[in-house]
């Protein structure tokens, strides 16, 4: 579809367009047919992260990790610090042994010492050696070279070997390796490496375990919290504080609910004052708009002419303010809105015959989509999309072009003018109520508020970049259901 016609409408025309939908457009998104959309249904899963599981992982398996490197960094230096005391201990266990074996091979003749060594070689879970002397191991010290030739007990630094000369001869009986028994007469379970590895497992589900289970229970309350929490964002301030069972979670659900109950108290004295002001409003304001019809000026005084229309003007604005600050208020307090599948042809068709032909002569196009359909509730998209080009063609100096688009997850409905665009610093606050970067007779500073909110309805949003015409770009961005 390619419309191209004046886009013209003077300000007053559209500021006439845009008051005559809002009621309808407010009473259409207060109300959930069956293609309705919730907006918590539809954000819920902002919140659901991977869930508790992967939360365990990513901060207590840290803790786990570093409290078994302070766990064996203390056995580390437990066991320097009472090295000492182990190697006497094994000294003193072996020197029975020793003695023992001495004289075994002190009562055995010293040819049939091979003999007697391959017996013992079988009743011993380590292996039991006689070598010269001559091949005592270069790593003893010398003090340990000098005590093992005077008949001494000698053990290697670590632990795995011992060594005593057999008296009378120059043989030195060798026991160990210690660290490498007969596989065979020991069970697998014995093993050092498996007794690590077993301390470690149970040193890990014993740390593990608990705080899994703490880590669930925090995760599932703070998860009922957050939903709370996107309840209240959402408008819904009725919503009722979950149960938490986690005491350290307690105070934030006592504060989440005062909030929303002084919140809920706010908002309902600013819907009393809105209507009561809007009520009050609209009553004198027709009594004088009446007053006005009926007075009569002659021609003859064009002064008195020109001051009653505009007492007229002046109270058609007033009308108007009213009606848009009811409108936006309806809006802010919806909380479900009900959408259905449009056609972006239609759409734009639509706005198309919304405008007026006269005033200023602008160029407003429509130009040809890819993007076919959307989901969006019809009466609040052309309200919204109303006051983007009602604002383009107010700050236009020639152009205005419609677009609609996909941008990943998004329907992406662009209007373009070429105009004095916005600054950056203003970007953020344009969408705020009742803010006009320009003053502007027909505009009280709630159209793009309307957008805004309009937007946030959807589980969209809004906002404003530089155009490719030279001025700026508004963006009503929609989810692409």
């Amino acid at each position: 579809m390619h419309a191209s016609h004046g886009c013209a409408a003077s300000s007053a025309t559209w500021a006439r367009c845009r008051i005559a939908s809002k009621r309808s457009a407010a009473r259409a998104i207060c109300s959930t047919g069956p293609g309705g959309t919730d907006p918590m249904a539809s954000s819920g899963t902002a919140i659901h992260h991977a869930g508790h599981f992967r939360l365990f992982l990513r901060y207590c398996l840290g803790f786990v990790l570093a409290y078994l490197i302070l766990i064996g960094s203390g056995l580390y230096l437990w066991a320097a610090l009472t090295e000492q005391g182990e190697d006497q201990q094994i000294r003193t266990q072996l020197q029975g042994i020793h003695h023992l074996l001495q004289a075994r091979y002190a009562d055995t003749p010293q040819a049939q010492w091979p003999q007697l060594t391959r017996l013992l070689q079988t009743q011993f879970a380590y292996p039991v050696r006689v070598i010269p002397m001559a091949e005592a191991p270069h790593t003893l010290y010398p003090q340990s070279l000098q005590h093992l030739e005077q008949g001494g007990l000698v053990v290697t630094d670590d632990a795995h070997f011992s060594y005593q000369r057999l008296p009378g001869s120059s043989e030195v009986l060798v026991l160990g390796d210690f660290s490498k028994p007969d596989k065979a007469d020991v069970a697998w379970y014995d093993s050092p490496s498996v007794d690590t590895l077993v301390m470690v497992g149970i040193f890990v589900i014993a740390i593990a375990l608990p705080l899994y289970f703490l880590v669930y229970r925090l995760w599932r309350d703070v998860y009922a919290l957050g939903h709370m929490a996107l309840a209240i964002q959402q408008g819904d301030l009725a919503v009722g504080a979950p149960a938490v069972g986690t005491h350290l979670v307690r105070p934030l659900r006592e504060a989440l609910s005062r909030m929303a109950t002084q919140l809920q108290d706010v908002m309902e004295g600013q819907r009393i004052l809105s209507q009561a002001v809007a009520h009050e409003t609209r009553t004198p304001l027709a009594r004088m708009r009446f007053a006005l019809a009926m007075m009569q000026v002659g021609d003859e005084d064009p002064e008195g002419t020109e001051l009653l229309e505009g007492l007229k003007a002046d109270v058609t604005r007033l009308e108007q303010l009213a009606s848009a600050g009811v409108t936006y208020a309806q809006f802010g307090r919806s909380l479900r809105i009900s959408t259905q599948r449009l056609e972006v042809a239609e759409v734009f068709d639509a706005l198309d015959q919304r405008l007026p032909p006269g005033g200023r002569v602008r160029r407003l196009r429509f130009l040809p989509s890819h993007q076919r359909t959307l989901v969006a509730n019809r009466d609040a998209l052309l309200l919204a999309l109303g006051n983007l080009i009602g604002n383009a063609c107010r700050h236009a100096a020639s152009e205005v072009v419609v677009s609609a688009s996909t941008v990943e997850q998004w329907v992406v409905i662009a209007v373009d003018d070429d105009g004095p665009g916005v600054a950056p610093a203003d970007r953020e606050r344009i969408f705020q109520p009742y803010v006009q970067l320009q003053r502007h007779p027909d505009g009280f500073g709630l159209g793009l508020a309307l957008v805004h909110i309009i937007a946030i309805k959807h589980g969209g949003r809004a906002d404003v970049c530089d155009s490719v015409l030279g001025g700026a770009r508004f963006r009503l961005l929609l989810p692409d259901a």
